[in-house]
Parts: C-alpha cells; structure tokens; sequence
C-alpha cells in the first residue's frame, strides 16, 4: 500500500512538473490518467520495493557524489596508465565481490564499475561480478569492496504469484 500512495504522489508531481496547468479539466485529466496507471500496475503486480525503488531517493545524491569523486581518481589512473608504457597496463579478469541482494542492487553496481575508467562488469553472477581491469592494482581496488560497501539498494521484494495481492 505505501509504495502504491508513493507512485500516486510521483506520478501526480510529475503531471503537474510536465503540465504547469490547473483547469480544472486538466486536472481531471491527470487524476484519471494516475488512477488508471496505478490500478493497471496494481493488475499487474508490479508495484514493490524493487520496480519503484523510492527508498533509494534520499541514498542516491551522496552516492552520485561518491561515484563522480570515484570516476575522476579512476580517470587520473587510467590516464596515467595509458600514457606510462607497456608496463603500466596489465589486463586482468577477475571476480569482484557484490553483497547485493536485489537485481537491481546488483545492476547498479555493475553500472558503476564500468562506469569508472579503466574497468567493464563482464557477467553478473549472484554474489560476485565478473570485472576486466586495466591493471591488478585496479583489481586490487574493487577486490577490498569499497565500492560493493557504497551501492544503494532497496529493499527486496517480496515474491507472490499471479492473482495474490502484492
């Protein structure tokens, strides 16, 4: 029920962010349109802590700080191995440790290994991600987990099967 009201309120801000109009008849517009777009998500048992990860909205700013800081030390590096010679890059695959307990825990943090230079989510396996790094002293670096430590999560959905209230 509460993430439902979350969805009603989102979608509600977003009509009145996009429309920036309140005629009454565009009003009723977007009270209809949220109505039939909740009991549509509702029919299809789609609204859970996963698909419509809310709790992760206060999370998220520090975590992007964390990321950027992350993406320009790793630039720095990538940069320097690059321009260092044939010994400063030393290709390696390895299997980085990931404690998430949700698909999408788990995207977002192979998200944020590729998106940090000089390293590529290969596979994602439960518990562990499958990482090509520039170097092993990159490797290094994500085995210790600091970024596994950082990644948001939500909470995990729970399972019901078609028909059962969700």
């Amino acid at each position: 029920m509460k993430q439902t009201v979350l969805l009603v309120i989102a979608l509600a801000v977003l009509w009145i962010t996009l429309s920036g109009h309140f005629a009454p008849l565009l009003i009723a517009f977007g009270i209809g349109s949220i109505a039939f777009v909740t009991w549509i998500a509702n029919r299809m048992h789609v609204i859970d802590g996963e698909s419509y990860p809310f709790g992760l909205v206060a999370r998220l700013p520090g975590y992007w700080l964390w990321l950027v800081k992350e993406i320009v030390k790793s630039s720095i590096d990538t940069t320097r191995r690059v321009f260092g010679g044939a010994d400063a890059v030393k290709p390696v695959v390895f299997e980085a440790p990931a404690s998430q307990q949700t698909d999408l825990g788990l995207v977002i943090h192979a998200n944020s290994i590729t998106l940090t230079p000089g390293t590529v989510s290969l596979e994602l396996k439960p518990h562990t991600i499958s990482v090509h790094a520039l170097h092993p002293d990159v490797a290094r670096d994500a085995l210790e987990g600091g970024m596994d430590k950082a990644v948001p999560e939500p909470r995990k959905a729970t399972d019901h099967s078609p028909g059962e209230p969700g």
